[in-house]
């Protein structure tokens, strides 16, 4: 028997900037995405208000997202994003990122599962897919993931 294999494809880059977090307490920050983009080949799209990331800390210092972003195609049409995903997080890399330093992709495990909804019938495709975000890099107010569809 051959080993099992997941399949891939690149479906999209989402990048964003976000602004300082506010800190509810202190394993709870909520991010305020104002500024994010989608850009591929099959779909182009921005982001609308409202939209944010509200990040649970965890005992050991990992990061847990709660991601919502409201997306409007180029051609008008709306697209919500849901994704949950985990930050591995140790203390090099928050001091880091408490610089306003940049992490690369292969510094940091950061992956998310987003999933997509919309009414509109040339991106209908997205309401039947799964996809898997894998970080390109991290910090200094901007993010920038890869979204592979899950075949």
């Amino acid at each position: 028997m051959s080993d099992p294999v997941l399949e891939t494809r690149w479906l999209m880059a989402l990048q964003g900037s976000i602004p300082a977090p506010v800190v509810v307490s202190p394993s709870l920050m909520i991010f305020n995405v104002l500024d994010a983009t989608i850009d591929s080949p099959r779909i182009k799209a921005r982001c609308l208000s409202p939209s944010g990331d509200w990040v649970q800390v965890q005992h050991n210092g990992n990061w847990k997202l709660d991601v919502r972003l409201l997306m409007e195609a180029d051609d008008g049409s709306p697209i919500y994003i849901h994704y949950n995903g985990v930050l591995r997080m140790n203390p090099e890399l928050a001091a880091r990122l408490g610089r306003g330093e940049e992490l690369a992709g292969d510094e940091a495990y950061f992956r998310s599962a987003p999933y997509f909804q919309t009414s509109s019938e040339k991106y209908g495709w997205l309401n039947g897919i799964l996809a898997i975000g894998k970080i390109r890099s991290f910090g200094g107010g901007k993010v920038v993931y890869d979204i592979f569809e899950v075949l």
